[in-house]
């Protein structure tokens, strides 16, 4: 046993307290003395000192109970916070553990127990689109208009969507700042250059999907992919670099995505793709596009739209989703 293990004292739970107790009333004699070695055996026996088992056995004596008197005033005290107090402070000083726990007066350990404990808890705030009445009343109605009117009002049910084509745009990044590899020991470490590092060049994409269909076998007969179709344009290179000769051919992004390039896209490339994976058997449905409400997509009445959609024996239609 080393120094450190000498200077802590073994703490006795009531349990061996009772049991040591026990032990020594049946083994004492008629005088009041207990047998000689009983307190070395019953010491060595629970790892504690002689002084440990006098205390217990003089208590036995006295006033019969041996429990530890730790039961219900031990350890360090729980910090309390006040829920007035906590309530006055502004959301600002409340974004962190730090400014909170400065607000409070008290240490960020402790702060940090009382969240584990939960006596505060942690929320993410998301901000919100301010929504006015007449937009409220916009969003309701279209959340309508996506039931069947055959099962109102007694069982509404959603549309399957079926004939729902959903597109959207994302923006992706061409590199970025730091990028792993996995390379052999001998392998030449690749170099990455860019004119900035702070503006990295982006591309835009522009994906349409719908609904995947499947036969009575559960045979997939449509997999709902039209395509994802980059805003891209492709020009002559104007002269000649370290690069490419003059007059080669180059993909350039384009870094303006307005209604006009839109409209361009719907018109070139979702529509005719549409047309050529749409389902045979479902031609002579109407086809619905849904976009959201961003402000560089087209109207939903837009008249060259509208002249090409219904080319081809199709009945394309342009449906605008609130967000």
């Amino acid at each position: 046993m080393n120094y450190e293990d000498q200077r802590k004292r073994k703490f006795l739970s009531n349990e061996d307290r009772t049991a040591i107790s026990r032990y020594m009333l049946q083994h004492y004699n008629q005088y009041g003395y207990v047998k000689k070695g009983t307190i070395n055996s019953v010491a060595s026996m629970y790892s504690v000192s002689r002084d440990v088992i006098k205390v217990i056995w003089r208590r036995t004596k006295e006033v019969g109970d041996v429990s530890h008197k730790k039961t219900k005033n031990c350890g360090r005290k729980r910090v309390q916070i006040e829920p007035t107090q906590f309530c006055q402070i502004p959301y600002s000083m409340r974004s962190t553990l730090r400014d909170l726990a400065e607000a409070l007066k008290i240490s960020k350990s402790a702060l940090a127990r009382l969240l584990k404990h939960g006596v505060i808890r942690r929320h993410s705030s998301a901000i919100k689109p301010y929504l006015k009445d007449e937009h409220k009343i916009a969003r309701l109605k279209f959340c309508l208009s996506m039931l069947e009117n055959e099962t109102l009002p007694h069982d509404p049910t959603f549309k399957t969507m079926d004939n729902i084509v959903h597109i959207d745009e994302k923006w992706f990044y061409m590199t970025k700042n730091s990028m792993n590899y996995y390379l052999l020991p001998e392998e030449v470490v690749p170099e990455r250059a860019c004119t900035s590092k702070n503006f990295i060049g982006k591309l835009m994409f522009l994906a349409a999907v719908a609904r995947p269909r499947f036969d009575a076998n559960g045979n997939e007969t449509f997999d709902g992919k039209i395509g994802i179709f980059p805003f891209v344009t492709k020009d002559l290179a104007k002269r000649t670099s370290v690069n490419r000769a003059a007059g080669t051919l180059i993909t350039k992004p384009i870094s303006s995505v307005n209604r006009e390039v839109i409209r361009k896209f719907l018109l070139e490339k979702v529509i005719p793709a549409i047309k050529e994976k749409w389902p045979r058997d479902a031609i002579h449905k109407p086809i619905i596009i849904q976009q959201d409400n961003a402000r560089c997509h087209i109207n939903e009445n837009d008249s060259e739209f509208l002249q090409v959609a219904k080319e081809d024996g199709f009945d394309i239609r342009l449906q605008t989703r609130l967000t």
